[in-house]
């Protein structure tokens, strides 16, 4: 969901004389076959397999086409305001390339529409006829007239200055406890993405209570075992308005980036209010509003009469922990992943961990590297590449140094969720040439590699089974080649007194049992919260659906004022909660 497909690798020299006038050619072109209603025009100016996106421009929806089949019709709206006013943004910001002995040349643009403004980005290919078509174009709707963001000139004073008679302060201001009337909107979660939706929310005036169950913000990461840390490289690990100051570890530790989180609610001013949970939570369809209840720490319960609900409660729902036949007569622990916290208190012991998924190489390696003596236990293959080639082939738009945060979230929003599987085997095979040696010593060692359903590696488990089944290698792997990590095949079937028991029979000796095995999907924080009624008609909301979108995750949900801020990961999340802000804002306007 947050990586791109298409890896583009621009040059950011200034453009030369003709590249402003390719793009401006093209434009016309595209410009002119809209206002004719010409199908045909439209889909010669795209290459056979172009991407096309629209995101909230010509309609409150996300849109796409894939193909010139789909992209003869898909211009062809009751408004082509958007069309009609594109132009470079700036002209400086063109970036030629080479591709397969090709001239590459892309292009952010900007436009307007009735409703506000926008950007977007063209990527061109020049043919070997000389004529230059697209691969992939999007447009984002990124501000609204009725709600401008309040940044640079627009930000809020802090205090006036002159004489006010019966001056408030700004704590009193803020109003965190919402003492004079209730919230617009109530976000569940104060993980990164309810607080980046919150910040969207403050920036454009509208007022949001963050409920977190935690204890302090970021307690969902400060809780974990201690030497947890992102995977994800740093600069697709920032969040809007604040970024991280350039001495930040290159690799984000867990309890650093839970104090960032809670630095950054206080610094924005975000009301959360944590230890609090939501219950009673209905909708009045007659006022077409929310209601709910919250109860604080010290017990005490608070109604609430919200427009808007969002659910940023995270892609994992409950754990999916299996009821192990002989679990009464273990005599060790057995724990989910989720509740591990550490090596400590098995330092020269036995462990097992079942499942070789993220978690399970992360956990055995904690253990590993601390003198445990742990076994992985594998039951299906696992697709496996280096952080290094992660980063290089998956973020190859964040970490190239040629575009900002925002740019290149961009250039990645081109590819419709639904389509990035295609591009899946190109990526598996530039990582399989990098990560040779490993991989070749991971074989070796007996460990079962995968590379994904039809060989579309990550792209194709998450986007095109929705599932998981990979690992970016952190270092787990180099111990399992090495047989420091021991490892062992088949499923479990149950627990014994002395340990593990495999559906061949043998037993692995452990003193601790950890069930690496996944969750349930985000549906069950939604069912719990919302009972089954509502839960029933949303269904399966959190998955990539026949549209080629994220089901129900960033857009309209099918009920009047439910939204659900949930991404897999902080890049995406950037991006996605300025579009739901934007909608929430619009509805907030009688736009939506």
């Amino acid at each position: 969901m947050t990586d791109t497909a298409t890896q583009i690798s621009p040059t950011s020299s200034a453009p030369r004389w003709d590249d402003l006038d390719v793009l401006t050619h093209w434009l016309q072109a595209l410009k002119e076959a809209v206002s004719s209603r010409d199908g045909g025009a439209i889909a010669d100016l795209f290459q056979d397999d172009a991407t096309a996106r629209d995101l909230l421009v010509t309609e409150w929806d996300f849109r796409n086409a894939v193909g010139r089949e789909e992209l003869s019709g898909f211009f062809l709206t009751d408004d082509t305001s958007a069309v009609d006013s594109l132009t470079p943004r700036p002209v400086n910001r063109l970036f030629p390339g080479q591709e397969n002995g090709r001239r590459t040349l892309g292009a952010f643009l900007k436009f307007t529409t009735g409703r506000g403004a926008g950007e977007g980005y063209v990527r061109l290919v020049e043919g070997p006829d000389g004529a230059w078509t697209a691969s992939s174009l999007a447009l984002s709707l990124s501000s609204l007239d009725s709600h401008p963001e309040r940044v640079g000139e627009r930000r809020p004073d802090g205090r006036t200055h002159g004489p006010i008679l019966d001056r408030v302060g700004w704590a009193e201001q803020l109003d965190h406890e919402f003492t004079r009337e209730d919230p617009t909107v109530v976000v569940l979660g104060a993980g990164h993405n309810g607080l980046m939706l919150a910040a969207r929310l403050r920036s454009l005036g509208i007022r949001s209570l963050i409920v977190e169950r935690n204890q302090r913000v970021g307690d969902n990461w400060r809780k974990r075992y201690s030497t947890l840390a992102l995977h994800t490289p740093i600069v697709s690990d920032q969040l809007p308005y604040i970024p991280f100051p350039p001495t930040w570890t290159r690799f984000t530790p867990k309890d650093k980036l839970a104090d960032f989180l809670e630095c950054y609610a206080t610094l924005l001013d975000l009301p959360v209010w944590t230890g609090t949970t939501a219950s009673n939570v209905h909708h009045d369809q007659a006022q077409g509003r929310w209601l709910l209840d919250v109860v604080r720490p010290d017990g005490s319960r608070r109604s609430l009469n919200v427009k808007h609900l969002v659910f940023a409660t995270g892609m994992n729902g409950e754990p999916a922990m299996p009821d192990l036949p002989g679990a009464d007569e273990f005599l060790g622990t057995v724990m989910h992943a989720v509740d591990y916290r550490g090596h400590q208190p098995w330092i020269g012991k036995r462990a097992v961990v079942v499942g070789a998924g993220v978690s399970g190489h992360d956990l055995s390696q904690d253990l590993a590297e601390h003198g445990v003596d742990v076994t992985m236990i594998q039951r299906s293959p696992t697709y496996v590449m280096n952080t290094s080639s992660f980063h290089a082939v998956m973020h190859a738009n964040h970490v190239a140094g040629t575009y900002t945060a925002d740019e290149a979230d961009l250039v990645n929003a081109t590819i419709p969720f639904g389509d990035l599987p295609r591009f899946g085997p190109g990526q598996v095979a530039a990582a399989k040439a990098m990560d040779k040696e490993l991989l070749e010593r991971l074989a070796a060692a007996g460990f079962e590699l995968s590379d994904g359903p039809d060989g579309q590696g990550v792209l194709g488990l998450i986007f095109g089974h929705n599932t998981t089944g990979y690992y970016y290698n952190a270092g787990a792997s180099e111990l399992i080649a090495d047989g420091t990590i021991g490892l062992r095949h088949g499923s479990v079937t149950g627990l014994d007194r002395d340990g593990v028991v495999l559906d061949d029979g043998s037993t692995v000796p452990a003193d601790l049992v950890v069930m690496a095995v996944g969750y349930r999907g985000p549906g069950t924080a939604a069912r719990e919260v919302l009972g089954e009624e509502i839960a029933d008609q949303l269904g399966e909301f959190a998955a990539v659906g026949p549209d080629r979108e994220y089901g129900r995750l960033f857009r309209r949900s099918g009920i009047e004022g439910l939204w659900f801020m949930i991404s897999l990961g902080i890049d995406s999340g950037r991006f996605y909660s300025k579009l739901l802000a934007l909608q929430i804002a619009a509805a907030e306007a009688g736009e939506l």
